[in-house]
């Protein structure tokens, strides 16, 4: 009787957190939407990258939310009960739609699982369950947001269930989260947030040879990934250890990229850059264009803009791959989008959601190559990603 109790509170929980995150999501995402449009309208805006990120500073101080602990401590959440405060959603809301106006090479996926795991948790503290359970609500809660700003339910509903332990699944939580995703992305589609779905102009056959080139896109976006990681976290302690004033080091990074915008003219690289990526499934693609989009990205988090690095993540695979399939022979769709769930999948340490993801985006006829991708890029990324608070599984071999 206890169990059905639990469940049946949880389910109810999943419902509520995604019918809020659906509205928030959506939300969030036309606001995103509407900031972009106005930077690429006018590219004025652009000047404030070097004073934007300490604006956001500010902001966090005024919420006296400083030490907020981001991503890294909604997984912790996840797996260990720490609390998250609700402080996190409406800063990382606010600082993630101002740094996409001022032009800052971030994305959106860092807010939906800050913005998610914190209204989720507490919203199971709002209705004093144990911890334990508000524990399984912040999970309940990355899925809904993720799932409301990406159009990608079945893959936000593994992601929540993946990402916090590298190795093994959280899948206790996997029922509420389905239902929340799926509810979320439901309220956020009628509010004007649309499927996230790319057309790849027809298929590839899966060939030994197709699927060998394949691989080799997948080996060199693992390394990519496997680079993005360890500069974004070694980057930051050295850019903290030379500038110790956040003021003035965002100050200088945003004053670098902004010079940047302006030696790599229209906007190309400011923002997400989800817009470019149907002209890599082109083949339009410019060599070191993957390279030039992870230097503004590194910069821009280096300054303290917010918003997170995965999105980001999907233009540098998206890019690389393209660039590849072109000297390979491999169809610039197919290899631009192998890239991008590759790059995904090493960034994240989570290859079920990749190839869920790929699947979602591309569709089913793709799923021979995203299995292969995801399962080779996770192998050669190794033991680094985005989040610190990863934990691995005990037989992990680190």
């Amino acid at each position: 009787m206890k169990k059905i109790i639990i469940a049946a509170r949880i389910t109810a929980l999943s419902i509520l957190i995604g019918i809020i995150l659906g509205i928030a999501g959506g939300l969030f995402y036309l606001c995103i939407k509407g900031a972009t449009a106005i930077r690429q309208a006018h590219s004025e805006f652009l000047f404030l990258l070097p004073v934007g990120a300490i604006l956001i500073a500010l902001l966090y101080r005024v919420l006296r939310n400083e030490d907020d602990g981001g991503t890294n401590r909604v997984l912790e959440a996840a797996h260990s009960d720490t609390p998250v405060s609700i402080k996190m959603a409406p800063a990382i809301f606010i600082s993630t739609v101002f740094s996409h106006l001022c032009g800052a090479s971030v994305g959106r996926e860092g807010a939906a699982l800050q913005l998610g795991g914190s209204v989720g948790y507490n919203t199971g503290k709002l209705f004093r369950i144990p911890d334990r359970e508000k524990s399984l609500c912040a999970c309940i809660g990355m899925s809904a947001c993720f799932s409301s700003l990406f159009g990608t339910p079945m893959a936000a509903a593994i992601f929540s269930i993946e990402i916090a332990i590298v190795g093994k699944l959280n899948l206790i939580c996997f029922v509420p989260s389905v239902i929340s995703a799926y509810i979320a992305r439901f309220i956020a589609r009628e509010l004007g947030a649309p499927d996230m779905r790319l057309d790849l102009n027809g298929t590839v056959a899966a060939s030994p040879v197709n699927l060998l080139k394949a691989t080799v896109i997948a080996i060199a976006a693992g390394l990519v990934a496997m680079l993005f990681c360890y500069l974004l976290a070694k980057g930051s302690k050295l850019t903290s250890d030379w500038l110790k004033n956040k003021y003035l080091r965002a100050l200088v990074f945003g004053a670098i990229v902004l010079v940047l915008s302006f030696v790599f003219p229209g906007q190309t690289y400011n923002g997400a850059g989800v817009e470019q990526i149907p002209s890599f499934l082109d083949g339009k693609v410019f060599p070191p264009q993957f390279l030039i989009k992870m230097i503004f990205t590194l910069l821009s988090v280096y300054a303290g803009y917010k918003g997170g690095e995965i999105v980001p993540s999907f233009y540098i695979g998206a890019a690389l791959g393209a660039f590849l399939g072109n000297l390979l022979g491999l169809s610039p769709a197919m290899a631009c989008a192998l890239g991008m769930v590759s790059l995904f999948c090493g960034v994240t340490n989570c290859p079920l959601t990749a190839f869920a993801i790929g699947i979602e985006i591309f569709g089913t006829g793709t799923a021979p190559f995203f299995l292969l991708a995801s399962a080779f890029s996770f192998f050669c990324s190794g033991k680094r990603g985005l989040y610190s608070s990863q934990e691995r599984a005990a037989y992990y071999i680190k």
